[in-house]
């Protein structure tokens, strides 16, 4: 009995022991050579990847793919079908520490280049929990120094650049048969003690009701000019200002200054920008 079971317990080890790899719990910063069953792994040199920023070079001895140092502009993208990717590269000292990692157009997580010096195929980054279907993939450098890459493993395939959008906007529905001759539905009867607290919707400026009135009107340096005008008169800057507001008519409005007139001068005019008036208020007198 005895020797059946210990040929059995050795063979069960054995197995274990050359199974175990292929399934073996991968994290990040950890060696994988190969891509683990279920994976397959690009290179660098698949026509499908995009390169940004200067001259890329090969490392004739770690064989991965070196950006070019000072350039902040440095980055990779392309798309890739599935629900999970991993980014193989390697670290050394002068490794960029900032770095984007970019899924259909939302930053997902971060790659640290910088670290020992080493010429290792390491995964960087994993992502395992995304939707079936097609993803792009962006690395952007933030830094100024260098960044790797070996390759990327994905379950699907590797695909030129182009832009997921994460979150397509649905169109307005609309209705497929709309009424051609709707009924207009009159406006609720307004309530006789209105809120004061609430706003109102404004309204045009009151003509003036009184013989005459003050006009003063605050420029936009603060200053206030007053004015003491006929009916007619503010009449007429009232209808000036709301046409301007409209954009309709000259720049400026010409007031007569009748009795404050000084000096020699026969007529004296002050001319109102519109553009430079902030505001103005209208009190009306009765000369009766």
């Amino acid at each position: 009995m005895k020797k059946i079971f210990i040929p059995l317990l050795l063979s069960m080890f054995f197995a274990l022991f050359i199974v175990s790899p292929t399934f073996a719990a991968t994290s990040i910063g950890s060696v994988l050579e190969q891509p683990e069953q279920g994976w397959t792994r690009y290179n660098h040199d698949s026509s499908e990847i995009t390169y940004l920023g200067g001259k890329w070079t090969l490392d004739s001895y770690s064989k991965s793919y070196n950006s070019t140092i000072g350039n902040k502009d440095t980055g990779i993208k392309f798309n890739f079908t599935g629900s999970k990717i991993r980014y193989i590269s390697t670290t050394w000292s002068s490794g960029s520490s900032s770095n984007d990692v970019i899924i259909d157009g939302q930053v997902v997580g971060k790659i640290n280049f910088s670290g020992p010096e080493v010429y290792q195929k390491k995964m960087m980054f994993e992502k395992t929990d995304l939707s079936p279907g097609e993803h792009s993939f962006e690395l952007k450098n933030n830094g100024t120094n260098y960044i790797f890459f070996y390759g990327v493993d994905i379950e699907g395939t590797l695909k030129p650049f182009n832009l997921i959008n994460p979150t397509p906007v649905d169109p307005v529905p609309v209705d497929p048969t709309p009424n051609p001759d709707p009924t207009p539905t009159p406006d609720p009867t307004p309530s006789p003690n209105p809120d004061p607290s609430e706003p109102t919707e404004p309204t045009e400026p009151a003509q003036p009701t009184g013989d005459r009135a003050i006009l003063t009107v605050t420029m936009d340096n603060g200053f206030d000019k007053e004015f003491d005008l006929s009916k007619k008169e503010l009449s007429a800057f009232i209808a000036w200002y709301d046409a301007k507001d409209a954009g309709r008519g000259p720049s400026f409005f010409a007031i007569d200054k009748h009795n404050n007139n000084k000096g020699p001068f026969s007529n004296r005019k002050d001319y109102v920008i519109f553009n430079k008036i902030l505001t103005f208020e209208v009190s009306e007198y009765s000369t009766k």
